[in-house]
């Protein structure tokens, strides 16, 4: 009988050890995808933050861009500007006016 016992008592423990590590198996399992949980949370708020922060950069170099080009607009009017005051205040030697009739009024009848 002790033989019986001591099998007995050996069945026992043994179940006693697998429910233990089932247990023990079960906590770590769902602790490890509470983990994996949070961390997918936190990979996704870390995409959007940075997605954020990505268009915002782009926006502020966009209208960096525009602020620039229209910078260099207004230059390249205003010398434009400067440049045509000069030749219309400038008097017109007989050359010039000979070579303006000739390349515009009298253009127009050699065309015909």
């Amino acid at each position: 009988m002790t033989m019986e016992n001591d099998y007995t008592d050996t069945l026992k423990r043994i179940k006693e050890i697998e429910e233990t590590s089932s247990r023990e198996l079960a906590q770590r399992k769902k602790s490890l995808e509470d983990e994996h949980h949070r961390l997918e949370e936190d990979a996704a708020k870390s995409i959007a933050s940075a997605r954020e922060a990505a268009e915002a950069d782009v926006a502020r170099q966009v209208d960096e861009a525009r602020i620039s080009a229209q910078a260099e607009a207004d230059k390249v009017l205003a010398s434009a500007r400067k440049e045509s005051e000069a030749i219309a205040v400038r008097k017109l030697d007989r050359k010039d006016t000979k070579k303006i009739i000739e390349d515009i009024i009298l253009a127009e009848f050699k065309e015909v």
